[in-house]
């Protein structure tokens, strides 16, 4: 945040989306459980009452960064077919979802970081965002097959194995970045593409 946003009195929603932003980087940065209301803060040159009148707590703040990211991906994902039912998809159009989707996780390693972090420790029952995880990958996995539905024998099988390649590569990629994602995904996808044929 700059110093002149710092100053200026901002409308609650700028103010809250400026709060969302810090707290992505910071917990990008250190995952969940180094990330502090305190340290948020100070990165936004605001007190910590000032940033619990937005968010009153850590949990709540952390729902909102992983919901804003998804209203981000989601629209720049489906803008190329929007308006239309996914289970009406033909296995191009699937594919053209599926390519911008590792197209935009491509350009933003850090949210994709923050995601696998993020992941990985909710894994735990008692985490926070356990809940979320595991209702967003039934809506990934739901929202695959209905993509595959209507030309792919088995879409849950298939919505399966996209997600497994998908996690497997991006984890890969984040722990080697030399390598191209997009060049990844496309010798994977192929094969998974190949096999529907």
């Amino acid at each position: 945040m700059t110093e002149q946003q710092r100053r200026t009195r901002l409308a609650p929603s700028e103010r809250r989306a400026l709060i969302i932003d810090a707290a992505t980087r910071q917990i990008a940065e250190g995952g969940y459980n180094t990330f502090t209301l305190s340290k948020l803060a100070e990165d936004c040159g605001m007190t910590r009452a000032g940033i619990e009148h937005h968010f009153s707590s850590r949990e709540e703040l952390l729902i909102a960064v992983l919901l804003h990211r998804d209203d981000l991906d989601a629209f720049a994902i489906t803008t190329p077919v929007e308006g239309r039912d996914p289970r009406t998809f033909d296995e191009d159009s699937a594919w053209k979802v599926l390519d911008n989707l590792v197209i935009r996780n491509a350009g933003q390693p850090e949210l994709l970081r923050l995601y696998t972090i993020l992941g990985a420790e909710a894994l735990d029952p008692q985490h926070p965002a356990h809940d979320y995880f595991a209702e967003r990958t039934r809506t990934a996995r739901d929202l695959l097959a209905d993509l595959s539905g209507s030309w792919h024998p088995q879409p849950r099988a298939f919505a399966l194995a996209v997600l497994a390649v998908l996690d497997g590569l991006q984890l890969q990629w984040l722990r080697f970045p030399d390598e191209d994602l997009v060049a990844l995904w496309k010798g994977a996808g192929g094969a998974l593409a190949r096999k529907t044929a």
